[in-house]
């Protein structure tokens, strides 16, 4: 009998809160559109009248993109995770998390921008964002908080692909509230003050750790989207959730280096470097082996499943390309920025495709599949252009975090690194806004009610 890895969606409070997450990701990603595309062209080795912008761009690009969306599809799997326990909690939950991400965005309009490019949750130095950024916060741990609270404990633990899928998610969480802890922990122990430098140290910590929640979930998103496409992934449910488990175990040594290293000393900071080098690759390859398999073994996907087929395929390749370039990072350079944005592009990538899955699932009309194939390989193809020209930059000594055109590599050709991240960021960036357009007019019309579930 084939294993089905997926979870159960049926007409619920949860499954309708599940729709909430959706529309606040969605959302995100559409209004994230508007600083990347200048920020894209901003990288250009072309001169472009609005390159001081430069900086609170990057900013704002880096939240919406690495944090806000991907927090909301979060949302979307861990609802989906629990039963009908403190619904109320996590429409509250969704609340904090729109209004913080409505005033962030905003923030720049308030007051002077003072943009700061420090790793995982760059700044504002703006008394509005960083309202806007407590909110936000205090939503997403209400949302982990209830979604280990209402978690579906017995449906977890079953061997099956459904609690392989379950105990997965559930691990992305259990990252996710770790990660809390440590930016807490972080806080508390560390003196208030402003600077770069400042919240490089604030962050350091949490966001290492927040990658094994993305890491987790893009592979529960691989086995879903396999399993959509009509693909037969041969592995026994109890050696997946072993798999997650053991991505998941070195998060749980987060308090040894608060308690051995100075907080934001070298030490303490080489250290979550290591922990995630060593530790973020492992349950990608030990899952990512037999879905790999499968797609090399087995028919590809039907018309119908073709956008989701193609994202699966290129979101594997694309977090290949960033582990690989990942060890080749010496000093600070562009290939840092390659690596990660391969990674980083991989969950986007597989959690657009369960959006278009999704939507069906949850009562929505299908998107109109053309333009769903058509935008995820632009999204694919410009992205791979954006990493190729970052990597091929940083081998050069192309700076992260620096305006193309004040940059001088030594490079005398028609075609330079600039170019290629300028030219493949822009095909990413309308891409990503072409992929709201596609599933907006179907959001907007609204959804049937689910009569025997999906």
């Amino acid at each position: 009998m084939t294993t089905k890895f997926s979870l159960p969606i049926t007409e619920s409070p949860q499954s309708k809160l599940a729709v909430g997450w959706l529309y606040v990701a969605v959302g995100f990603l559409l209004a994230s559109g508007i600083y990347p595309l200048l920020l894209a062209l901003a990288r250009t080795t072309y001169e472009m009248p609005w390159k001081d912008f430069f900086y609170t761009a990057l900013v704002l690009h880096v939240d919406f993109t690495v944090l806000w969306w991907l927090i909301a599809i979060a949302g979307v799997f861990w609802t989906l995770n629990t039963g009908g326990r403190q619904v109320m909690t996590g429409w509250l939950s969704l609340f904090l998390v729109v209004f913080g991400g409505v005033v962030i965005g905003v923030s720049p309009l308030t007051g002077d921008a003072n943009p700061l490019t420090n790793n995982y949750v760059p700044m504002l130095e703006n008394r509005m964002f960083i309202k806007g950024l407590i909110v936000f916060g205090g939503g997403v741990l209400l949302l982990v908080l209830r979604s280990m609270w209402a978690l579906k404990c017995k449906e977890s633990r079953e061997n099956s692909g459904e609690g392989a899928i379950r105990f997965g998610t559930l691990t992305a969480a259990i990252a996710t509230l770790i990660a809390m802890i440590a930016l807490i922990w972080t806080f508390t122990d560390t003196p208030i003050a402003s600077g770069r430098s400042y919240y490089e140290s604030l962050y350091w910590a949490g966001g290492h750790i927040l990658q094994f929640a993305h890491t987790a979930l893009i592979c529960v998103a691989w086995l879903w989207i396999a399993q959509a496409c009509g693909l037969e992934v041969k592995a026994k449910p109890l050696y997946l959730m072993a798999a997650f488990a053991i991505g998941v175990a070195p998060v749980l040594m987060m308090p040894w280096p608060f308690l051995a290293y100075d907080i934001g000393g070298p030490e303490f900071m080489s250290w979550y470097v290591w922990l995630m080098r060593d530790g973020n690759g492992v349950a990608p390859l030990l899952i990512g082996l037999p879905v790999v398999w499968a797609l090399l073994t087995q028919s590809a996907a039907d018309k119908a499943s073709r956008h989701l087929y193609a994202a699966l395929i290129f979101s594997i390749i694309l977090f290949a390309m960033g582990g690989v370039l990942g060890l080749f990072i010496g000093e600070s350079s562009t290939l840092i920025t390659a690596h990660y944005h391969g990674s980083i592009v991989a969950v986007t990538m597989a959690f657009m495709a369960m959006t278009y899955y999704w939507l069906p699932q949850f009562g929505f009309a299908t998107p109109n599949l053309k333009w769903a194939r058509i935008q995820v390989y632009a999204y694919a193809v410009g992205q791979i252009m954006h990493i190729v020209g970052l990597a091929w930059g940083g081998g050069h000594g192309m700076k992260r975090k620096v305006v193309g055109t004040t940059q001088d590599i030594g490079l005398q050709s028609m075609i330079t690194p600039q170019d290629l991240v300028g030219i493949g960021g822009v095909i990413a960036v309308l891409s990503g806004l072409l992929f709201a357009f596609v599933v907006l007019p179907v959001m907007l019309k609204g959804r049937n009610k689910l009569v025997n579930g999906a």
